[in-house]
């Protein structure tokens, strides 16, 4: 399951304030956050995404899970889309949001390493 760690970001409600939607054109489709909602107890958050590519839409939501001294990006179970090039693009942007809100977070554990941006 792709995932993107982000080292000494623990607060869900300051990452979730960070991602801002957005909608991006690619070859073939687009990339967008439409949506995202935080749970009462503001450990997790929901963020509402779609990618189309070459004609086929995935609707899904990326989690934000707080840890102890991190917060995980990952691809909520329940949304399980195919993980193309797309999907995996837009985890690495929400990603990059959180980490520019603080110069002290830094990617961790990830398996997307070509799609993280720097």
């Amino acid at each position: 399951m792709p995932h993107i760690v982000l080292e000494n970001a623990n607060n869900t409600k300051e990452a979730f304030e960070a991602v801002s939607p957005f909608a991006q054109k690619i070859e073939g489709g687009i990339l967008k956050v439409t949506d995202k909602y935080i749970n009462g107890s503001e450990h997790t958050a929901l963020v509402e995404s779609l990618a189309v590519e070459q004609g086929v839409n995935q609707n899904f939501f990326i989690q934000l899970s707080q840890k102890k001294t991190s917060l995980t990006v990952r691809l909520l179970p329940l949304t399980d889309p195919e993980k193309t090039k797309g999907v995996k693009t837009i985890m690495a942007i929400i990603a990059k949001q959180i980490k520019d809100t603080n110069e002290n977070i830094t990617y961790g554990k990830n398996n997307l390493e070509d799609f993280l941006i720097h």
